[in-house]
C-alpha cells in the first residue's frame, strides 16, 4: 500500500510533468484591464477585503486597504461584474473590455439580507454567481453561519430547500440531499472528501465544524461527476477562510474571530482564524471548540444526546505569479453521546435480562489531515490557463466507548480509515465560445475495524478516475458535456469468525474480491428568459459501485438500527436523471425553481425482514429499480425599501418502482416563510417553518405527524473600513411545538429540540 513518501513523490513528479507541458511560449490574446474602487454606501469610507467577480471569465480580486482593485488581463468583451463583502452587496454592472485599454468601475455597497450568491464548485471558471451555473447550488456563506451558530453541518443545512437532516443525536447529523443519504451524498472539505465514515451509519458523524467555514455550497447535478460517482444526490462543499482567498491574495492579515452560547442545549462555542499575506507568501492558522450538553425538549431532557468538538489547522503557501504551492494539516477531535444505543448494544437473544443499571453509549473521533498542494496559474499557453494538484492524507479514526453507570469505559468497537488521495485539474484557456476543466484522481483506502460491531472484514479500496467537463456558448444559448470514468476494486481479507457466522438462523456471505468499472455521462443546455430570467436542462446517465457496507457488512449494527447482512454479488447502480430549472433574478424579484427525475436500475437498499436477532430487525442488502421525484424552490421578493419576503419549500417522493413501496426515511414535504425587516444596520426575521405529515412509508416504518415552527432572529451589523462587528440573537421553537423528524433514526424515542436562545458575536476584520 502506497505511504505518505510515496504520494509526495508522486505529486512532485507528476506535477513538474505537468508543468513542462503546459509551460509554451507567450501567444498574443486581446485582453484589457479593469480598475476601480469599493466605497461604503452609508459614509462613502474605502471598503477593504471585498470581493469582486468578473462574471462570464470568472476572474476575482480582493479590494486592497484602500479599497481599491485591479483586474488584469480581461478577455475583450462585454461582461457584468458584481463587488461584496459579507452581507454588503452591489448591484451588478455592465463593462466592455477593448484591448491595451483600463476600464473604471465603482462601486458602493450596502448591507442586503438578499445578494448574489457566488460558488467555486463545478465551475469551468475559478468562481461563478449561481444564477450563471448549470447546477442548481446553494450557498452560506460566513455571515449566515456565525448568526446562526450551528453544531454540525446536518443542523446547519437542514432548512434549505431540498435539504433535510438525518441523525441519531445530535453528534451524528448528517445532510440528506433530494432524500438521498449515505453513500450517495458526497461531503468535501476544499474539494476534497473529508475521509471520514459518516455516510457507513447513521450514528458516525461528520466533524467538520460549520463555524470555522468562509463558506458552505451545496451542488446538484451533472458537475457531480467531477467528484464522484457517488455524487448522485449532490455534493457538498465546505471552505476554509484561507481556500476561499489563496487565489485572491493582498497584503496584510485578515480573519474572525466568533464566539456564541445558547440555552436549550447550553452550547457554548468558539472559533478564530488568521490568514496573512506578504508579498507571495501566505501564513494561515485557526481553530475551535465547542459542546453541548444534553438537550431539551417538551417531552423532557434527552439523556446522553452532550457534544463536544475541537479542532485546529495552520499552513503555509508560496503564490508566485505562476506557480504556487502550499502545504496545511488539520486535526478534529470529537465526541458525543448515542441516545438510547445503549438499549440495543450487548444483548444476546437468549440471555437473561440484566437488571443491572444501563450504562450510555459514547463516540470518540480523531481526524487528522495532511494535503501538500502544487500548481500553477495563468499560463501563457494556448490550451491551459491553469493546473493544480493536491494530495491529502486522511487519518480518521472512531471508537464507541461503552460507559458503565459507574464512569468506566471500555472500547467496544474500533473503526481505522485511512486514505490517501490525489487529484490533479486542468483549466482550459477560456475563450468567448468555450471553458471547460478535465482531470484525474485517485483514492487509496484502508479500512479496517475490531470490536463488537466490526460488522466488515479489513478491506483496501483503491479507486481510479478520469473526468471531463465542458460548457460552450453561442449567445443566448450554452451547453455542457461532463463525463468521468471510474474504478473503485475492493480486496478483502478473510472474516473474523464469531458465533454469529455459524446462527442456526444467519450465515455469513462469503466475501471476495470486487471491482466495478464505470463511466457516466451528462449533457445539458441553458438559454436566457429575456434579461431577467433563464432556463437549465440536464440529463445525467450515470453509474454508482456498491460501498464497502453494502458488499460486505454482517452483524448487529445499532447505528442503523438493523442486523445487517452484506451482499458481496451487488451489481452497478445506473442512474438516469433529469434536472430542470427556471430562475429569475431582478431588482424586487429573485428565485429559482428546481424539478428534478432520478430512475435507478440496481438501486441497492436495506430490505428489513421479520425476523428479529439481538433486538435488531435483520436487513438482507437487495437491488431493485427506484425512482425519486421533486422539486427545490426559494424565492425572494422586495416588498418595500426595506422589508424581503422569502419562500423555500421541497419534496420528494422515492419508492421502488416494482412495488410501489415507499423507501425508508424519505422526508416529508417542507416549507418555510421568513421576512427580512431592515434598518440600517440592523436586520429582524421572523420565520415559519411548516411540515406536511409523512404516511408514505416503508413496511417497518411508522408515520410521523407534521409540524408547524415559530423562530425569530435579529442580528446587528457594523461595517467599517477594515473590520465589521455582526451580533445576533435568535429564539427557536418558540411555541415549545413537540415534533420529531421523519429521517431521524430515533425519532420513535425522542423528539426535536424545544425551544430556545442563541446569541453569537462575531469580528471580522480586513
Amino acid at each position: 500500500m502506497w505511504n505518505c513518501f510515496q504520494i509526495v513523490r508522486g505529486t512532485l513528479l507528476v506535477s513538474g510533468v505537468l508543468v513542462c507541458l503546459a509551460w509554451t511560449p507567450a501567444w498574443a490574446q486581446s485582453t484589457g484591464t479593469i480598475r476601480g474602487i469599493v466605497t461604503l454606501t452609508e459614509n462613502g469610507d474605502a471598503i477593504a477585503g471585498a470581493l469582486v467577480l468578473v462574471i462570464g471569465p470568472g476572474q476575482t480580486v480582493l479590494t486592497n486597504a484602500e479599497g481599491m482593485f485591479v483586474v488584469e488581463d480581461v478577455p475583450v468583451g462585454t461582461y457584468e461584474i458584481l463587488a461584496q463583502r459579507e452581507h454588503l452587496t452591489a448591484s451588478r454592472q455592465a463593462i466592455t473590455i477593448l484591448a491595451g485599454e483600463t476600464t473604471t468601475v465603482e462601486f458602493e455597497l450596502a448591507l442586503s439580507p438578499v445578494h448574489e450568491e457566488v460558488t467555486v464548485t463545478g465551475t469551468v471558471a475559478d468562481s461563478a454567481t449561481t444564477y450563471e451555473a448549470f447546477n442548481a447550488i446553494s450557498t452560506l456563506d460566513a455571515f449566515d453561519l456565525v448568526t446562526d451558530a450551528q453544531g454540525s453541518l446536518g443542523e446547519a443545512l437542514e432548512n434549505e430547500p431540498g435539504v433535510w437532516k438525518r441523525s441519531f443525536g445530535p453528534g451524528s447529523s448528517r445532510p440528506i440531499i433530494r432524500g438521498f443519504d449515505g453513500d450517495r451524498v458526497l461531503i468535501m472539505e476544499d474539494g476534497v472528501r473529508t475521509g471520514d465514515l459518516a455516510s457507513q451509519s447513521a450514528d458516525h458523524g461528520t466533524s467538520v465544524d460549520p463555524n470555522g467555514l468562509e463558506r458552505i455550497e451545496i451542488v446538484r447535478g451533472p458537475a457531480t461527476l467531477l467528484y464522484g460517482s457517488n455524487a448522485v444526490g449532490g455534493v457538498i462543499n465546505t471552505i476554509t477562510p484561507h481556500e476561499s482567498y489563496r487565489n485572491t491574495l493582498t497584503e496584510g492579515t485578515r480573519g474572525q474571530l466568533s464566539v456564541d452560547g445558547g440555552s436549550a442545549n447550553r452550547q457554548a462555542g468558539t472559533n478564530g482564524s488568521m490568514q496573512h499575506a506578504q508579498g507571495p507568501l501566505m501564513l494561515w492558522a485557526g481553530g475551535g471548540t465547542r459542546r453541548t450538553d444534553d438537550y431539551n425538549t417538551p417531552a423532557g431532557k434527552i439523556k446522553n444526546s452532550a457534544t463536544r468538538l475541537s479542532n485546529g489547522r495552520a499552513g503555509v503557501g508560496y503564490f508566485g505569479e505562476h506557480l504556487f504551492v502550499s502545504s496545511g494539516v488539520t486535526l478534529e477531535d470529537g465526541r458525543y453521546g448515542v441516545p438510547f444505543a445503549e438499549d440495543f448494544h450487548g444483548h444476546d437473544d437468549h440471555a437473561e435480562e440484566d437488571h443491572e443499571e444501563e450504562g450510555t453509549i459514547d463516540v470518540g473521533s480523531t481526524r487528522r489531515v495532511g494535503n501538500i498542494e502544487v500548481g500553477m496559474r495563468d499560463l501563457n499557453n494556448r490550451f491551459v490557463n491553469s493546473l493544480r494538484m493536491v494530495t491529502k492524507l486522511v487519518d480518521w479514526q472512531h471508537d464507541e466507548l461503552e460507559v458503565d453507570h459507574k464512569g468506566v469505559e471500555t472500547i467496544g468497537t474500533t473503526f481505522n480509515n485511512r486514505s490517501y488521495i490525489a487529484r490533479i485539474e486542468m483549466d482550459q484557456r477560456q475563450t468567448n465560445r468555450v471553458a471547460g476543466k478535465f482531470g484525474v484522481w485517485a483514492q487509496f483506502r484502508d479500512y479496517v475495524a475490531k470490536g463488537e460491531e466490526a460488522l466488515a472484514p479489513a478491506t483496501d479500496q483503491v479507486s481510479l478516475a478520469a473526468f471531463a467537463y465542458e460548457e460552450l456558448s453561442f449567445g443566448r444559448y450554452r451547453f455542457q458535456l461532463g463525463g468521468r470514468i471510474e474504478r473503485n476494486a475492493y480486496s478483502v481479507a478473510a472474516r473474523q469468525v464469531s458465533h454469529d457466522d455459524h446462527d442456526d438462523d444467519l450465515e455469513a456471505p462469503a466475501v471476495r474480491n470486487r471491482d466495478f468499472n464505470t463511466a457516466s455521462g451528462s449533457v445539458g443546455f441553458q438559454t436566457d428568459l429575456g434579461e431577467t430570467g433563464a432556463f437549465v436542462v440536464n440529463l445525467t446517465r450515470s453509474y454508482r459501485a456498491p460501498a464497502l457496507e453494502e458488499l460486505y457488512n454482517f452483524g448487529p449494527h445499532v447505528g442503523n438500527l438493523t442486523f445487517e447482512v452484506g451482499n458481496p454479488n451487488l451489481d452497478t447502480e445506473a442512474i438516469l436523471g433529469l434536472d430542470v430549472s427556471l430562475r429569475h433574478q431582478a431588482t424586487r424579484l429573485r428565485g429559482d425553481f428546481n424539478f428534478y427525475i432520478y430512475d435507478i436500475d440496481n438501486f441497492v437498499f436495506p430490505s428489513q425482514t421479520n425476523q428479529i436477532k439481538n433486538k435488531l430487525r435483520v436487513a438482507n442488502f437487495l437491488q431493485g429499480d427506484a425512482r425519486f421525484v421533486g422539486f427545490d424552490a426559494k424565492a425572494s421578493a422586495r416588498l418595500g425599501t426595506s422589508v424581503w419576503a422569502n419562500l423555500g419549500i421541497g419534496l420528494v417522493n422515492a419508492e421502488l418502482t416494482n412495488t410501489r413501496q415507499a423507501l425508508p426515511r424519505i422526508p416529508p414535504l417542507r416549507a418555510q416563510l421568513s421576512f427580512n425587516f431592515l434598518y440600517r444596520g440592523l436586520t429582524v426575521t421572523p420565520e415559519w417553518i411548516v411540515s406536511a405529515k409523512q404516511n408514505k412509508v416503508d413496511r417497518h416504518e411508522t408515520p410521523t405527524d407534521g409540524y408547524s415552527l415559530l423562530n425569530i432572529k435579529a442580528s446587528y451589523v457594523w461595517p467599517m473600513q477594515h473590520m465589521a462587528h455582526i451580533l445576533a440573537i435568535s429564539g427557536y421553537n418558540l411555541t415549545n411545538e413537540s415534533y420529531r423528524l421523519h429521517t431521524s433514526f430515533i425519532k420513535d424515542l425522542a423528539p426535536e429540540i424545544g425551544r430556545g436562545v442563541k446569541v453569537s458575536y462575531s469580528l471580522r476584520f480586513f
